[in-house]
């Protein structure tokens, strides 16, 4: 005999609703992620205004210019060519 509690099935609305959550989920962790490195004394490359920094707890050194892909819409999907190594939407 198994005690096993069967799930009801979810709805569509409640998908929905979890989905639209994992952009603030990914976000927290993003930054939980980035203030762990920097306090266990690593660094970070940080993209920020056309430029490519490492980042550690007390410095910030520009090491190289980037390109930009523009404004781009949240949930845009980027489609990388490895041959060219520049994305495509």
């Amino acid at each position: 005999m198994s005690r096993k509690v069967e799930k009801r099935p979810m709805t569509d609305d409640q998908i929905a609703v979890q989905e639209s959550r994992i952009p603030d989920i990914a976000l927290k962790a993003f930054s939980n992620a980035y203030k762990m490195a920097l306090a266990n004394g690593a660094s970070v490359l940080v993209a920020k205004d056309g430029q490519l920094f490492e980042v550690t707890e007390k410095t910030s050194i520009a090491l190289r210019s980037i390109g930009t892909y523009g404004n781009l819409k949240s949930g845009t999907r980027l489609h990388i060519n490895k041959s060219s190594k520049r994305a495509t939407f």
